[in-house]
């Protein structure tokens, strides 16, 4: 009898542990449903605490991006950055959006060296993934990378050919093929004058060393001079 109501009190005890376990569960998932509803709504105020009580239980990985794009809205860069980097970390998060999410942060920073880094490591695992070509492309733009900006725009409106902004992106693809011709020409023209100033520079070389060369033989032929005069000075006088 005792055996059997052990039985009863460990199995009680499981069923109290197993709700225990799915009401927790249930208070995440709770949770990240209301601090993505703030979010939706626009009030990432009031969606943050329920985003970080989410995320902070490590079983709402999606709470992480959720929690970043918040902090971002709010101009609270840092914070959205280190977000998004920790969550890389996290098993179940989506790595690719967590990336590109942080490009766009260190956008923001101007800190554009990174967020190039950022879609590059994007596209490395997936390169048809068109938001990140386009923001690489304006990133590079503003890096002065004019001929990569001008292959990431083509190749973005390969992947989006029906893109909205597909005739201001025409347009700027044009004004670039324009500055790209420019920088050429530019280029062709200071190497056309870099080998002129080095002909020049070896001409006048060239004519230096003749010019020390007919002095040092003026030179010698000056001291053979004096020693044959000297050397007959002193046969006379014998």
């Amino acid at each position: 009898m005792k055996k059997k109501n052990l039985f009863y009190a460990l199995v009680a005890g499981g069923i109290f542990l197993c709700a225990a376990l799915q009401s927790g569960a249930q208070t995440v998932m709770d949770s990240l449903k209301e601090g993505e509803r703030l979010f939706r709504l626009d009030r990432t105020d009031e969606a943050i605490p329920f985003l970080q009580k989410a995320s902070s239980s490590g079983t709402a990985p999606q709470a992480f991006n959720y929690l970043g794009l918040c902090y971002h809205k709010k101009g609270e860069l840092k914070m959205a950055l280190d977000v998004f980097v920790r969550a890389m970390d996290v098993p179940g998060t989506d790595r690719r959006v967590l990336a590109f999410n942080a490009g766009n942060v260190c956008f923001d920073m101007l800190d554009f060296e990174n967020a190039e880094k950022w879609y590059d490591s994007v596209l490395s695992a997936d390169e048809s993934y068109s938001p990140a070509v386009l923001n690489r492309a304006n990133c590079r733009l503003n890096m002065g990378k004019i001929r990569e900006s001008r292959d990431d725009y083509k190749k973005y409106l390969e992947l989006c050919p029906e893109d909205v902004q597909k005739e201001e992106i025409t347009l700027l693809l044009s004004v670039l093929e324009e500055e790209i011709v420019r920088l050429e020409l530019e280029e062709m023209e200071k190497l056309s004058q870099e080998q002129r100033l080095k002909e020049e520079e070896e001409r006048l070389a060239a004519k230096k060393a003749e010019e020390e060369a007919l002095a040092a033989e003026k030179r010698r032929k000056l001291l053979e001079q004096m020693a044959a005069a000297i050397q007959e000075a002193e046969n006379n006088a014998k």
